[in-house]
């Protein structure tokens, strides 16, 4: 069990792997709304509109792998702290648009390969389902940014021990 934690934590990249995966659905569904986009606008035909059902496809999978990686991220935050609850915020809205797109990709998926535009409802769908998305990727950035979540994933007593041995003038303890 400890192994499997170990590696949606990403100790074996020395990493956390929860930034790591999200960017690919912050990076295919908008994506996705592009391509829907230029199929309303009559570019590219059935290419746009394939492109745009495979990126809610890859971004799909993708969030799977990001939803344990972030909720154990989240897990480990007190929930006194200011960031507990902006990362409930996070995913809250992850969760409604990954289910925007999984609702999206059901509707796209009988005639994603004959249209030549992307109907309006799925349109919708995309382009909410991306502005959820961006909302969350700002709170996501706020909780590492301003509150240090994932950043600092050493003890105090492993960066004072580091520091010391740099000959960084240090407080006593």
């Amino acid at each position: 069990m400890k192994w499997s934690l170990d590696l949606l934590k990403g100790k074996w990249l020395n990493h956390p792997l929860h930034p790591i995966i999200v960017h690919v659905p912050m990076a295919m569904w908008p994506s996705a709304l592009i391509f829907d986009l230029l199929s309303q606008w009559q570019i590219g035909g059935n290419a746009t509109v394939r492109l745009s059902f495979y990126a809610i496809i890859f971004g799909l999978v993708a969030s799977l792998l990001a939803v344990p990686t972030g909720v154990l991220d989240w897990s480990g935050i007190k929930k006194e702290k200011p960031a507990w609850k902006i990362g409930l915020y996070h995913m809250m809205l992850n969760l409604v648009a990954a289910l925007l797109f999984a609702i999206n990709f059901g509707l796209r998926i009988q005639d994603f390969r004959e249209a030549t535009t992307v109907a309006r409802i799925p349109l919708g769908l995309s382009l909410i389902g991306t502005g959820l998305l961006i909302g969350s990727a700002y709170l996501g950035g706020r909780m590492v940014y301003t509150y240090g979540i994932s950043v600092a994933r050493m003890s105090k007593a492993k960066w004072r021990k580091i520091a010391e041995a740099a000959g960084a003038n240090l407080p006593p303890e």
